[in-house]
């Protein structure tokens, strides 16, 4: 592939010009990769520069490791002290022109693709759509912050890229649907974080549907203001889902009105769902027992009664309907997949029954770690508790990240809860006692316990035959991050331990 290739991709959308000209008067020069770290390059490799305070540097250490080309924006050539001897093609973001450069060297994709956004949410409902997709005779993956989900019968052509993130840089997100596709993936949901909106990893993805759930705080530590964090998730909408494909839209959301308004200026139409309020897809009439959930729906003008959800939680109904949205938008009937959802099973960490204690008392852990999750959570649980039982909560806050939601998850806690246990989750670089304290702010009359495993134990041992406690927070998450340090640490795990020793003791 050439350069010429390059310039001619990010034409007319990204492309300035192209520096240094005078000295390469054609761009037939072959590329073999790209690359936005500078401690990766390799020869041969066109080098994008994401702005930051070392990007002059980071520039010229790409050149002095083999860069043949530079992507970069026009303020840093401008301010370049030195400039390097290779074509620097100047666009307007360098992190879109990495999308769409990423798309240009890795063109696979599965044929069929759906991302959803949201604050909560997303990781249940890409799960669901990978598990009807496969019901339904697809080879079907899911990716997010559980990572890649793919059937155990697909033999991966290349290893992924793994990455902590949610949504993948976005060269090793091109380079994983890229492996997917030569793999027989033929369908793909994915989540889609407002970090990886704002920051264009996704440009250059071609999807068929895409979800909105719900937008509560979090992240402000990186958006300015719930007007930003919302902007960002619109990108999904505005940017990303082609103008006529379906947007699948919670209509119960606050901010139904303005996303309706915006995307159907966009020219996308709206298939709207929600549990007990009129919408395209509608859940209605809930029963819950102890670890199910049952309801009657509506679609148009087709319905059901009685469907069975193996799970518990009103809110995981949302989930469900927001993901067979997802599927019919991209073509199979709502009748074939009504057929499918008594199969469902909750994604890892998601509102997830880990065991009973020998009384009979039941412990859930989930991933809620923001004021809204944490609502909902406790909320769909207080439903399953009988009149003799209580609800028990054990939560943390993670450092170095939102710190307003602290006290209002305390709040969450109080309103909510019978018991509530104040414990550490990622302190990371963040004083822990101080943490807590924002906390308890909210739930002055909570038990502090800085000791994860210790909070959940004590809560364990103080529950009654009819009592349910939640262990919030952490959910799939398999360490603590204490420190600069990833200590082993699985609530799952943790609990099964603790139900061993008390067996025993």
């Amino acid at each position: 592939m050439t350069l010429n290739d390059l310039v001619q991709k990010l034409q007319g959308t990204e492309r300035h010009e192209v520096l240094n000209s005078e000295h390469f008067p054609t761009l037939n020069t072959q590329f073999t990769g790209l690359a936005h770290d500078s401690r990766v390059v390799k020869k041969g490799d066109v080098f994008v520069v994401i702005p930051c305070d070392q990007a002059e540097e980071h520039a010229l250490s790409a050149v002095q490791a083999g860069a043949v080309a530079l992507i970069a924006e026009p303020d840093l050539v401008n301010t370049l002290q030195e400039k390097p001897k290779v074509p620097i093609i100047t666009v307007a973001s360098a992190r879109r022109a990495l999308s769409v450069s990423a798309a240009l060297l890795y063109p696979g994709q599965p044929e069929t693709m759906v991302a959803v956004t949201g604050t909560n949410g997303k990781s249940s409902v890409v799960t669901f759509v990978r598990q009807i997709w496969q019901k339904l005779g697809y080879t079907a993956a899911s990716l997010g912050t559980l990572g890649v989900d793919l059937p155990s019968h697909v033999r991966l052509v290349n290893e992924l890229v793994t990455t902590k993130l949610t949504t993948p840089d976005a060269l090793s997100f091109h380079q994983n649907l890229n492996t997917l596709s030569a793999s027989g993936i033929t369908h793909c949901a994915f989540e889609a974080s407002s970090h990886g909106l704002d920051q264009y990893r996704l440009h250059g993805v071609k999807i068929n549907a895409a979800g909105f759930t719900n937008l509560s705080q979090d992240h402000l530590d990186y958006h300015s203001s719930m007007e930003d964090y919302f902007e960002a998730k619109m990108r999904l909408f505005i940017d990303i889902l082609p103008p006529d494909k379906i947007a699948i839209i919670n209509s119960a959301s606050p901010y139904f009105p303005a996303l309706k308004a915006m995307i159907t200026g966009h020219g996308q139409p709206i298939l709207s769902y929600a549990v007990e309020q009129e919408a395209n897809l509608m859940a209605h009439n809930i029963r819950l027992s102890a670890h199910q959930t049952q309801f009657d729906l509506k679609f148009n003008e087709e319905s059901w009664s009685n469907i069975t959800l193996n799970m518990v939680g009103a809110f995981q109904i949302e989930n469900v309907l927001c993901a067979m949205g997802l599927v019919i938008a991209c073509g199979a009937s709502a009748s074939q997949v009504v057929e499918i959802l008594p199969t469902l099973k909750s994604a890892p960490g998601r509102m997830e029954l880990v065991g009973n204690t020998a009384v009979g008392s039941s412990i859930f852990i989930d991933y809620a770690h923001t004021p809204d999750a944490l609502n909902r959570a406790l909320t769909a649980l207080r439903k399953h508790v009988t009149q003799e039982g209580r609800l028990f909560v054990v939560f943390g806050c993670g450092g170095n990240r939102d710190a307003g939601k602290r006290v209002h998850m305390g709040e969450v806690a109080h309103k909510l809860a019978d018991e509530i246990y104040v414990t550490d989750d990622n302190p990371r670089d963040e004083d822990p006692a101080f943490i807590r304290a924002q906390i308890l702010v909210g739930c002055p009359h909570a038990h502090e316990i800085a000791d994860r495993r210790l909070a959940m134990r004590t809560a364990i041992q103080h529950m009654g035959a009819n009592d349910i406690v939640l262990i919030a927070g952490k959910g799939h998450e398999q360490g603590q991050i204490i420190g600069k340090r990833v200590v082993p640490f699985d609530d799952r795990t943790v609990v099964q331990e603790i139900l061993k020793e008390e067996e025993a003791a």
